[in-house]
């Protein structure tokens, strides 16, 4: 699975609220900030919902892992 880099190239002035939360949704706190997400539909909807606020490409990065799979992680190792 590839992964999504997205740059907030807006800023937040003057822009709806439900706008705001989504861009806070993504990770995005200040103008120009950037984000690696995974290629989800879930993600793409949000992208495409204030893609007048920021720009995205494809990248061959990893997806960032879940916080539920660090959590398992850190549980299964220590109990080793």
């Amino acid at each position: 699975m590839a992964a999504i880099q997205v740059k907030l190239v807006s800023g937040l002035a003057g822009v709806p609220a439900n706008h705001r939360a989504v861009v806070t949704g993504l990770g995005l706190k200040k103008h120009d900030s950037t984000k690696i997400l995974p290629d989800t539909p879930q993600t793409m909807g949000m992208i495409a919902k204030v893609s007048h606020l920021v720009e995205w490409k494809r990248v061959d990065a990893p997806p960032p892992v879940g916080r539920k799979a660090r959590k398992k992680a850190k549980a299964g190792a220590g109990q080793a």
